[in-house]
């Protein structure tokens, strides 16, 4: 083609809203340029005068409010933000005032970014990476950080990425305007390097050395060109046409674009650049997950002991009581214990309050007679006396421990006796508590018969101790089994069907800790979304350098959230391994039997990678919108 290759007739940019009374700053007003294939442009003027924003019009950053723009003859009005990306990407290349580098990153990671947004394979994006950091003479610090670099090295890395691309428009903004003499004469012997070489390029500048090496000086003062020499054919076709280069117009713009390797590798070397945030990122999810963890196993070990407990224990005693005194203790305690599932049972019988007395005390105490394995069926705790005694006999009892030492009676080792409503009977042993019956810790026990001596009984109760599980079917049949010609005589106690009670109480459980790890994930998710915020914020720079060498609007975003998903995967991995070692401690510590599920196992790094993607949806829209040309300039 033998027109210009950047053309802009009558073109305006006018920032600020558009209603009467508001505030509009014109940065561009009508003006008319054109830049022929190969030409060096050197644009001039002073602060503020739109030289800034021209060079954003003529790379795509911004558009123009009115007039047009063309690229070799293309109109560039009415793209969607994809294809001015991708042209964005085939057409230009930049180099900035302030470097923008991957600041924590090998040096050739920042000179082959570009490249990473055209869809170069890794190999061949390297390749080109290190060779234009050759032609800079960095070819010894590709492996450097870029941090560690000065600023005309800085700015000679800039410079290589442009170069890596191969397109056919260099645009640079003030160069040399953080530079020394000595770095700004090299970076501008690069620069005529690429022209030499057959780019057309675009400079913004103050500097009067910089104009002099210019084919072409455009001065811009206010918003207009008030010096615009017309342009000479500096260069023929030199350098590859834009349509083959990009694609604009009737030309398909095809090719790759970003690959999802490349992006989850970027994203990871991303992650890995920033340590400390990385940490603490890593902390809050591993916090997090390590909760849930905790939340679950500890529910789960908690399940366990609480259906230990209840096995062991409530759910197995049954109880059946009886006003009739036609049936004697013996016989109660045999017919109930033959019982399916009965395994321990004691008959106790009331005979009323009765006087008992020991030398200087005198109490009035209820009196009980019993038969059965007292001890197991009631689960009390008896002392005897020495010599193997576990049953009475007549004239002996038992007294609650709290009752002989109301009467200060002696050691039991001396078979101290006491008077029952005058009649005198040994005291064989202690009651020292009672489970079932606390009561009897401060009352006496004797034998059936002995007990019979003051009295019928006003009340029976037989005590049964079930196998775990059959305490309903127990408390069904045992009336029937007492008495079958009056089973109605008989009211017997059954506890709470235990399946239902355990699982009323692991609800419970489950349900408190439950509401406790939500509320954890929920002020993990906000402080990782507000990290991550923050992260966006202070690297506006470099997403709108993304954004201006090629990437698209969904590409940065995807870059956030692909991070936010390594730190979410590491971050739950971490989270079990704490959460697993609290667990231990917890029931260690309780002497519990820790539970653990294999699930835990994929649900702590799927909760990770859950809550670190989802915090990163506000983050990754934000970045997502970044505006190229506001973020670089900031």
């Amino acid at each position: 083609m033998t027109g210009p290759l950047l053309s802009i007739r009558r073109g305006s940019r006018v920032y600020g809203p558009s209603r009467v009374g508001s505030a509009r700053v014109t940065a561009l007003d009508e003006i008319d340029i054109d830049i022929r294939r190969g030409e060096f442009v050197a644009i001039v003027g002073p602060s503020g005068g739109g030289k800034s924003t021209l060079l954003s019009v003529l790379g795509l950053l911004d558009e123009l409010t009115s007039g047009e723009y063309r690229i070799d003859g293309a109109l560039t009005s009415g793209l969607s933000d994809r294809r001015r990306t991708r042209l964005r990407s085939r057409t230009m290349a930049f180099v900035f005032q302030a470097f923008h580098l991957l600041e924590r990153r090998q040096v050739i990671d920042s000179a082959e970014l570009a490249l990473l947004y055209q869809g170069v394979a890794r190999t061949e994006r390297r390749r080109r990476a290190a060779d234009a950091l050759a032609a800079v003479g960095l070819a010894a610090k590709g492996e450097a950080e870029s941090a560690d670099l000065s600023g005309g090295q800085r700015q000679r890395v800039a410079i290589a990425r442009a170069m890596a691309t191969a397109n056919p428009v260099i645009l640079a903004d003030e160069p040399t305007g953080n530079l020394d003499t000595t770095a700004g004469e090299a970076v501008l012997d690069q620069l005529d390097a690429l022209h030499r070489r057959g780019a057309t390029v675009v400079v913004v500048t103050h500097s009067e050395s910089l104009a002099r090496r210019a084919d072409r000086v455009i001065r811009i003062e206010d918003g207009r060109i008030v010096d615009n020499p017309s342009p000479a054919d500096a260069g023929g076709n030199r350098g590859a046409a834009v349509h083959e280069a990009a694609g604009i117009g009737s030309v398909r713009l095809d090719g790759r674009g970003l690959r999802i390797g490349d992006l989850l590798a970027d994203a990871l070397r991303s992650v890995l650049s920033r340590r400390l945030q990385t940490l603490a990122l890593l902390a809050t999810v591993a916090i997090a997950v390590g909760m849930m963890v905790v939340t679950l196993g500890v529910a789960s070990s908690a399940r366990a002991q609480v259906s230990g407990s209840f096995d062991a224990r409530a759910n197995r005693e049954v109880s059946v009581t009886t006003q009739s005194n036609e049936m004697s203790l013996a016989d109660a305690v045999r017919r109930a214990s033959d019982l399916a599932g009965a395994d321990d049972v004691a008959a106790l019988s009331d005979h009323g309050d009765v006087s008992v007395t020991s030398p200087g005390e005198a109490l009035s105490v209820s009196l009980h007679g019993v038969a059965g394995d007292l001890a197991s069926a009631t689960r009390s705790t008896i002392r005897w006396l020495g010599g193997g005694v576990r049953e009475l006999r007549d004239n002996q009892v038992l007294l609650g421990a709290s009752l002989a030492a109301q009467l200060r009676l002696p050691p039991i080792e001396l078979s101290p006796e006491v008077l029952i409503d005058g009649r005198p009977c040994v005291v064989v042993g202690t009651i020292e508590v009672s489970d079932r019956y606390p009561l009897l810790a401060g009352e006496v026990v004797a034998s059936e018969t002995t007990a019979n001596h003051f009295g019928p009984p006003n009340q029976t109760d037989v005590a049964i101790v079930t196998a775990a599980g059959a305490a309903a079917q127990v408390g069904e049949y045992a009336p029937l089994a007492l008495d079958p010609r009056h089973p109605d005589d008989y009211l017997v106690h059954v506890p709470v069907d235990p399946q239902s009670l355990r699982q009323d109480v692991e609800a419970g459980v489950q349900t408190a800790l439950t509401a406790f790890t939500v509320l954890m994930a929920l002020v993990a998710a906000f402080a990782v979304s507000s990290t991550l915020t923050m992260s966006v914020v202070s690297r506006r720079s470099e997403l709108g350098l993304r954004r201006a060498i090629g990437g698209r609007a969904r590409d940065v975003g995807m870059l956030v959230a692909a991070e936010a998903s390594f730190v979410g995967i590491v971050g739950g991995a971490v989270g079990l391994v704490l959460g697993v070692l609290c667990i231990l401690g917890f029931t260690i510590a309780q002497r519990w039997l820790p539970v653990f599920d294999v699930w835990l196992i994929p649900l702590s790094l799927v909760a990770g990678l859950v809550l670190a993607a989802v915090s990163s949806l506000v983050p990754a829209v934000r970045a997502a919108r970044v505006a190229p040309a506001v973020a670089l300039r900031s």
